[in-house]
């Protein structure tokens, strides 16, 4: 097993107990600030601080709480920053604003795009600097409002680039134009009903056709063609975050013939936001990130295979030739007299292959065990000489 995967389920196998950060007690009515909090537009962690300032607050529940370890409600958390694509709830965008003076780490401001989204169910144990999946994107909270149960993201340019969170409008009346898709991140030791989530979406699928089937739900998608070598049929996929099962999967040469299809259950088709969505709309994809892994380490591996082929047609050809040379080029083995030398009256002809007689002489000076040069030689007289050449090659520093 490789290494740095063997030690992640190593870890993951750890006992809940194991795993678990303790805290001190913590009062609702005490807010933690850090002495240097900093923004995140995607699922980078802010400065970890270990010394404190309290500040009382008048039975305000709106925190600024910078140590991950500590949820609002007072909890230890133990959360990765990973999602299962199990859909907790469907929120909804109350604000989308560009502003020209977000603060940055160096005292200067720059422009950002800022999303308010309301929720529930996700700001349970939800701490300033946690990460949330909103319509399967991996975002961090940088302001959170318990008593209206408001959170706030920033999203960065690649986020919106690659994302569909940008053509989002609050003030819309259609559902599909501010409803979003909601979870927290995976607790360690806890059960994941979907599959390895990253909250890293590759880029916008478009849906081309939506169709029932009794009661199951189908959408077509189409997709860009350089992420198609990582969707399979059967495979995992995530779209708007929701962990689903990809249908069919179809490659051409036009964007057309690229897509792949999938469907909705009843059950899931109440609890999340693509039922509201129909042609022409734009949904986000996750392939599944195993696939990209296993590219990787298989291009690594590729050039080492390659190599030793060649190696292994070098050898084919130089043995061949050389078997051509022993054979005179028409199947049989030349002898002494093929090449016109002559033998002693009385000595027998050798043909290439026979078993030479070892005199007692060279018999009993032999090594115990009759090892020589790695071969006994009893396989040393018995071999042909294309064999022992290829016993004798070697390949990145090993023996054959």
């Amino acid at each position: 097993m490789n290494t740095p995967l063997f030690f992640i389920v190593s870890f993951l196998s750890l006992p809940p107990s194991l795993l678990a950060f303790t805290t001190p007690p913590f009062s609702p009515a005490t807010t933690l600030s850090s002495s240097a909090a900093s923004q995140s537009n995607g699922c980078e962690q802010p400065l970890q601080r270990h010394r404190w300032h309290f500040q009382q607050k008048s039975r305000s529940h709106h925190y600024s709480l910078y140590d991950r370890r500590i949820g609002a409600s007072g909890s230890s958390t133990s959360r990765l920053q990973m999602f299962t694509g199990i859909i907790e709830e469907m929120g909804e965008v109350v604000s989308l604003e560009t502003k020209d003076d977000i603060p940055l780490w160096d005292g200067t401001v720059g422009r950002g795009t800022e999303m308010v989204v309301r929720g529930d169910v996700v700001l349970e144990g939800a701490y300033l600097g946690c990460s949330l999946s909103v319509n399967g994107v991996c975002l961090t909270a940088t302001e959170l409002d318990f008593d209206n149960k408001l959170f706030k993201v920033g999203l960065a340019p690649e986020t919106l680039r690659k994302t569909n969170l940008g053509t989002y409008d609050p003030s819309s009346q259609n559902k599909k134009n501010k409803v979003v898709n909601l979870e927290r991140a995976s607790e360690i030791g806890g059960r994941n009903s979907g599959h390895f989530v990253q909250g890293h979406v590759d880029n916008v699928g478009r849906i081309i056709d939506q169709w029932i089937d009794d009661n199951s739900l189908f959408f077509k998608v189409s997709f860009p063609s350089e992420y198609m070598r990582y969707i399979v049929p059967k495979g995992f996929i995530a779209i708007d975050g929701t962990s689903l099962t990809v249908c069919d999967v179809n490659t051409g040469n036009t964007p057309e013939d690229n897509w792949f299809t999938f469907m909705l259950v009843e059950y899931t088709q109440k609890k999340i936001i693509l039922p509201f969505k129909g042609v022409g709309d734009t949904v986000n994809v996750e392939v599944d990130v195993l696939g990209k892994y296993s590219e990787r380490a298989w291009e690594a591996f590729v050039p080492k295979m390659e190599e030793l082929e060649k190696k292994v047609r070098e050898l084919e050809e130089r043995l061949r030739h050389m078997e051509e040379r022993e054979d005179g080029g028409d199947g049989k083995a030349k002898t002494g007299d093929d090449f016109g030398i002559r033998k002693p009256e009385g000595t027998k002809s050798v043909n290439f292959g026979d078993i030479i007689p070892q005199s007692p002489e060279r018999k009993n000076s032999e090594p115990d065990g009759g090892e020589i040069d790695g071969m006994t030689s009893k396989s040393k007289r018995t071999v042909s000489d294309t064999q022992w050449v290829r016993s004798q090659q070697t390949f990145l520093g090993k023996n054959y």
